[in-house]
């Protein structure tokens, strides 16, 4: 009996060894694949103020889109109305936009130095037509204290603007130009002297030229 029990536990000791990573994802392993450490240049916005060279490790957030016929845009009021209808029970968010003297966040551009390694992507591509807003979703964890904001179009011939609704606060617009150079991307920092506000935070993408443009938007909180 106990020759039959040490072979079974080495046989299974075997089969754990040697089952490819994959074949065990409920176990958590892959997890780390959502996490990443990055050397970013902080600077001003609008060119102002010290680069501050920081190293950090951050978590790639899952950015959601919001179909157009999911939002409602106030023109009085200035206030946006958001439908999740994929989910059940249906949730909504309602957006306002507040006067800067409610703004609790600094917001700095970022430059990831040429040293570090690649940002995580989220791998979805999305597109602006003309005139047009589209909005997003991301869910910032508790305890972090910088969400990064990255919008890249890549084309500097090309302009998008992005705003940026804190739970609390509502940052922006802020177009290519805003961080000193026209470069076709936006790419912020928002800190707070504590730990952002943690829960769905919210993106508006805008195009306010008469041209079709790509781009890609990713989020990281550190």
């Amino acid at each position: 009996m106990q020759y039959r029990v040490v072979t079974g536990i080495a046989i299974l000791v075997v089969l754990l060894v040697c089952l490819p990573v994959t074949a065990m994802p409920e176990i958590g392993l892959s997890q780390s694949a959502g996490e990443g450490r990055v050397i970013v240049l902080l600077g001003g916005i609008n060119g102002t103020g010290m680069a501050e060279k920081v190293l950090v490790t951050y978590q790639a957030g899952e950015v959601f889109e919001f179909p157009a016929l999911d939002v409602f845009e106030n023109p009085e009021t200035g206030i946006v109305s958001l439908s999740r209808t994929d989910s059940v029970p249906a949730r909504q968010f309602m957006l306002i936009q507040k006067t800067p003297g409610d703004i609790a966040y600094r917001v700095r551009s970022v430059t990831v130095a040429a040293e570090s390694e690649p940002l995580l992507m989220n791998d979805r591509a999305f597109a602006a037509v003309p005139a047009t807003s589209m909005y997003y979703m991301d869910v910032v964890p508790e305890g972090k204290q910088h969400e990064w904001v990255d919008l890249d179009w890549k084309d500097k011939n090309k302009d998008l603007n992005l705003t940026v609704y804190a739970p609390d606060s509502t940052l922006g617009p802020y177009s290519d130009v805003s961080d000193g150079k026209k470069d076709g991307r936006i790419f912020l920092d928002v800190s707070s002297l504590f730990n952002v506000t943690p829960g769905s935070w919210f993106f508006k993408v805008q195009n306010s030229r008469q041209e079709y443009t790509p781009y890609s938007l990713n989020t990281y909180s550190a």
